[in-house]
């Protein structure tokens, strides 16, 4: 879909939208039953550092073959 920005964009945000609606009662079960307040929380600060780290590798489409900027 790169000649169809906004599409690629609608999609992705809608997917995550659904993701977060059905993980979020699951975090909320963690946080009541399962462990602590303060665990969860723990966990969704360590989510985008988490992720950060995995997907900093990748390059976007329009930027292949451009020399990486330090």
């Amino acid at each position: 879909m790169p000649s169809r920005i906004g599409t690629a964009g609608g999609v992705v945000l809608g997917l995550t939208v659904s993701v977060g609606g059905l993980l979020s009662p699951r975090l909320g079960h963690l946080a009541d039953d399962a462990t602590s307040l303060r665990m969860a929380l723990t966990l969704l600060i360590a989510m985008p550092v988490l992720s950060r780290l995995l997907f900093r590798g990748l390059d976007a489409p329009w930027m292949a073959g451009r020399p990486v900027r330090a």
